[in-house]
């Protein structure tokens, strides 16, 4: 869950935005979800029109606009600019998340709002707002910093890291992505700009399509040559970095449709999409995994050795760290190979697990794994079931990750790991209960939900 946050001057220019089409007609049905005064759909726009867009917005305006006019603030940017008092934040999930419904989302803006001490719960005199949504992954939530019994501006202190502890908070609760703080080794997030741009275009932004992609080859490859060719048959750009002596240094992707306004493709080095994606963090991961038996595997024997290395870091003979990295790495090639409908579960659990790995730090440790997981890639299609060892691997990994939260000393990376847990094992069969029940008994205070 990405919550970013920007200020300005104009709530009507913001709301009309947030309920009309958008750039490219990629907002579909706007409505409001949760409002400052609980009534909360009884402020959605009446319409006025045959478009969805046809909307009534100048009662739902002057309502906003209201403590900021009792106040005496202009309702454009003065010439001298400075922070405006219209705070604006959009909430958005992963794409691998499940689509929430409005009355989550509405929970989420209270909670989010609280958390930050814009508006307290049980405070009817606090600032006005609202939280529109218009797509299935994301809400905006618009809030006039003017509070409503005294129409007194107030500036909100620290509202940025507050945000980002809430919604780690709320990802750990309700099962969804887990983005790390900064002290991670997070995945780059796409910026506004990509994320606009790939609405615009009905596409997944570039680069969480490179990110992918680039997962995928370096899980294929032994080198950088055989890397270079994987990506290639992604369908990508690839340049490779080379120093004077011919020696491969970095490397850059793109993906042909994304393109600048010059026409040229707009490529992306390794290490801006993610940590471990640079080219001396591959070149670390081939030196430890080269040469390794490379024969197809079956799921019962990958199970054995899931288990084998959950045992180790029960005992504390591996890191949880460097197994963290075989465990993403197995959950990845699982969610290329297998049935279209188990999918999400092991894209989104590896997105999980891989925020437990310390930022900048090479982590040793999983080079078996990282085998195993090579090896499952050399099938094509593979259905997770019981009869083919499919739900022994799955509640082996499941295991693993719960093994990694009870030994890492970094309490958002033990959430992390416990929710990769919870998403494995749901839908699984009769097995997983225990393993259910190893996650509920070492965090007794949160019971995730996962949807698979």
């Amino acid at each position: 869950m990405i919550a970013k946050v920007v200020h300005g001057w104009r709530a009507g220019g913001l709301l009309a935005y947030l309920f009309g089409p958008g750039v490219s007609d990629e907002h579909v049905r706007p409505r409001v979800v949760a409002s400052w005064d609980g009534r909360d759909s009884a402020w959605q726009p009446e319409q006025r029109g045959p478009g969805e867009h046809d909307l009534e917005l100048g009662p739902l305006i002057r309502a906003m606009q209201a403590p900021a006019v009792a106040a005496g603030l202009p309702l454009r940017a003065p010439s001298d600019g400075g922070r405006g008092y219209v705070w604006h934040c959009s909430v958005r999930l992963a794409d691998t998340d499940r689509v929430l419904p409005d009355e989550q989302w509405a929970d989420i803006a209270r909670e989010l709002l609280h958390d930050a001490g814009i508006a307290e719960r049980d405070d009817p005199g606090g600032p006005r707002w609202v939280a529109v949504r218009h797509a299935d992954d994301h809400i905006h939530i618009a809030a006039v910093l003017v509070r409503q019994d005294s129409s007194k501006r107030f500036w909100p202190r620290n509202d940025y890291p507050k945000l980002r502890a809430s919604a780690q908070r709320i990802e750990a609760r309700l099962g969804l992505t887990v983005t790390p703080s900064a002290e991670g080794a997070a995945s780059k997030r796409p910026t506004r700009g990509e994320l606009a741009k790939s609405d615009r275009e009905s596409r997944r932004p570039a680069r969480d399509v490179l990110r992918g992609a680039a997962r995928r080859a370096a899980l294929r490859a032994s080198s950088v040559e055989e890397f270079e060719k994987a990506l290639q048959k992604e369908g990508l750009l690839v340049e490779i970095r080379r120093a004077p002596s011919g020696d491969a240094i970095g490397y850059k992707v793109a993906v042909p449709p994304d393109l600048l306004a010059s026409g040229e493709p707009v490529f992306y080095s390794g290490s801006k999409l993610a940590p471990d994606l640079s080219l001396p963090r591959l070149q670390q991961r081939w030196a430890e995994t080269g040469g390794q038996d490379q024969r197809r595997i079956r799921f019962s024997t990958a199970a054995s050795q899931v288990n084998r290395a959950a045992e180790e870091v029960e005992s504390g003979h591996v890191a949880p760290e460097g197994a963290a990295d075989g465990l993403a790495d197995m959950l990845t090639s699982l969610s290329a190979v297998t049935d279209p409908s188990e999918r999400f579960r092991y894209a989104a659990a590896a997105d999980r697990v891989r925020g437990t790995r310390p930022q900048g730090k090479a982590v040793h440790g999983g080079a078996d794994l990282k085998v195993v997981a090579r090896r499952l890639l050399l099938a094509r299609r593979l259905a997770i079931a019981a009869d083919n060892g499919g739900e022994e691997l799955t509640l082996a990994l499941a295991r693993l990750a719960l093994a990694i939260a009870e030994r890492t000393r970094s309490r958002p990376w033990a959430r992390a790991a416990y929710t990769a847990a919870a998403q494995l094992v749901a839908g699984a069969g009769p097995g997983s209960s225990a393993v259910v029940g190893g996650v509920g008994q070492s965090e007794p205070e949160r019971t995730p939900h996962v949807q698979p």
